[in-house]
């Protein structure tokens, strides 16, 4: 079984495969640690051959759709009870930063940027916020069991790691785009024509990422 730190910069862990861009995909990053450089996108692995699934402040990159495709595969690589954690900026305590009413300009740019990305890369922009909750939603909806959130502040950042489960059941393809399906469903305004083509862009990003990382059932 392996361990995988998913864009790993330049932070190494012992005992994982660290993952990441080449240095020269980077900005300001002057070296790489990775084992392997790769697109975290195109990555597949084997069903049930990986016993972790580690990322620090990377999934709020993902856009919402290709971020479910994302959950779906790596619940397909991992082996039963597997661990999935996720690290990512608190949206609730900076969006507090930002509303603050006497808190200075800088705060709420640093809190803005917290939040929204550092912009000087085409992927240093940040797709989606998240709270303890709806992480939880998003990882349970796929069949993840939370067992443990830990909240942690860094300079004048705010975060929190979201560690989790892989539960019992097996979750074939129809079943995620099911679940993805009715968890997408509640960011629709209402089921007019319109937000129901809407849906159905989201559908077509979701399941042309499901092609590249998904695992297969088995």
């Amino acid at each position: 079984m392996m361990r995988l730190h998913l864009g790993c910069g330049q932070r190494y862990l012992k005992g994982y495969v660290n993952i990441d861009f080449p240095a020269s995909e980077h900005s300001v990053q002057d070296r790489s640690v990775a084992d392997l450089h790769a697109d975290i996108l195109t990555l597949n692995y084997p069903g049930y051959s990986v016993e972790e699934v580690r990322l620090h402040h990377v999934f709020e990159h993902f856009p919402r759709a290709i971020a479910c495709a994302l959950v779906s595969s790596w619940h397909s690589w991992l082996m039963q009870e597997g661990i999935l954690r996720i690290e990512v900026p608190d949206l609730r305590r900076m969006a507090c930063i930002v509303l603050r009413p006497f808190a200075s300009f800088r705060m709420r740019a640093i809190a803005e940027r917290h939040l929204f990305g550092s912009h000087e890369a085409k992927w240093a922009v940040h797709c989606e916020g998240y709270t303890p909750r709806s992480l939880a939603v998003l990882l349970e909806s796929y069949g993840f069991d939370v067992i443990r959130t830990r909240k942690n502040q860094w300079k004048e950042t705010y975060n929190f790691e979201t560690i989790a489960r892989k539960g019992r059941a097996s979750l074939s393809r129809e079943d995620c785009v099911r679940i993805t399906e009715e968890y997408l469903s509640n960011y629709l305004l209402d089921e007019s024509e319109g937000e129901l083509r809407l849906m159905g862009i989201w559908m077509e990003a979701y399941k042309r990422q499901l092609d590249l990382s998904w695992a297969g059932d088995g």
